[in-house]
């Protein structure tokens, strides 16, 4: 990797012909680690938002713009110039957006060449305690750096450093579909918002971030149309005598099916937040909206639906994503089978 150059870093051997590293300002010396240490990044990024001028942070001509070659610079240029950003769908960026904004509070003002396999490891570990997360701010690195060399010309920074840090995610856990006295509680809330999203979410088995999108305009009386944002699949849905008796009990106000307290649509992610604390209140944590869509899956698997009509639902583009729904249906049923078999055995013991 070519030679790193970062203002206000300076470096010499000591008396014992040890490297010593320093954040030199304004007469004042800060130790640093080595620059190839995991914390070296963060420790710096620290020390200059904390000591150095804005005039020293922000590029020359460059207006409010972060230094070039910063991780903040790099985002900035990735989000205008990304062709692989451009087509990410507003739902898929909102999450993104997540990722990035973490990583920029942390490390957004420390050069991207000073990034390690280590010291991205240690990034991953900081957030061991929420491991898909984790492993999404490790891939979230790996693009920026791969953009970087193929589109900023920074071809200098070496390899990768997200390339082989390994994921800490080992296997894919659903959310939970909820129980039925979690249900209960719901279909019972005061909150009339509240009950208006669980029962679209319920009884339609849509992703929070369609059901935020229904417009009144898409419900006839008998159906509700949806263009999935995440896939861009077009559903129709004959809606649930539940759903229209919640509709005729509590009507409908304005362009969308549900509204906030400003009478416009919901954010995907305030809904989110208010159901989960909801579900917290109620003493079910880690219960989520996308529990509610595995909910009326397994409903439809346990009424006797085909793969074919769950899709059509639900929208899936495979039959994987479906089959789970029928093969946890027809577990049940084989299940209560053989312990009426068991039950009424010679012995039934």
């Amino acid at each position: 990797m070519g030679k790193v150059e970062l203002k206000y870093y300076s470096s010499f051997p000591d008396r014992h012909g040890t490297m010593r590293h320093y954040f030199r300002i304004k007469g004042k010396r800060y130790p640093l680690p080595a620059p190839g240490s995991p914390t070296f990044a963060e420790e710096y990024a620290a020390l200059l938002a904390e000591h150095a001028p804005r005039s020293a942070i922000i590029r020359q001509g460059r207006g409010n713009g972060p230094l070039e070659g910063t991780l903040d610079w790099v985002v900035e240029q990735y989000k205008a110039q990304s062709p692989q950003w451009a087509k990410t769908k507003p739902v898929t960026k909102e999450i993104y957006n997540r990722r990035l904004g973490y990583l920029q509070s942390k490390y957004g003002r420390a050069d991207l060449a000073t990034f390690t396999e280590k010291g991205v490891r240690r990034i991953r570990n900081n957030l061991k305690d929420r491991p898909s997360v984790a492993d999404a701010t490790v891939d979230m690195i790996g693009r920026l750096w791969l953009f970087a060399k193929e589109h900023l010309s920074m071809e200098d920074i070496g390899p990768n450093p997200a390339a082989e840090v390994a994921t800490i995610h080992t296997e894919h856990e659903s959310a939970p579909a909820w129980p039925e006295e979690l249900c209960a509680k719901f279909e019972a809330i005061d909150n009339p918002r509240l009950r208006r999203a669980y029962y679209l979410l319920r009884y339609t088995g849509q992703r929070r971030s369609d059901v935020v999108m229904m417009e009144r305009k898409h419900f006839d009386g008998t159906a509700i149309e949806v263009v999935q944002e995440k896939t861009g699949t077009y559903v129709w849905i004959p809606c649930h005598r539940i759903l229209r008796d919640h509709f005729n009990a509590d009507g409908i106000e304005g362009q969308y099916l549900l509204t906030s307290t400003r009478g416009d649509r919901f954010r995907a992610t305030s809904l989110t937040t208010m159901i989960c604390n909801a579900c917290t209140d109620f003493g079910f944590p880690g219960y989520s909206p996308h529990g509610l869509r595995h909910l009326a899956g397994a409903a439809l698997a346990e009424a006797g639906a085909t793969l074919e009509q769950i899709k059509s639902i639900l929208g899936h583009l495979t039959d994987d994503e479906a089959r789970k729904y029928i093969q946890q249906a027809r577990r049940k049923v084989m299940a209560a089978d053989g312990m009426r078999l068991w039950e009424v055995s010679k012995t039934g013991r």
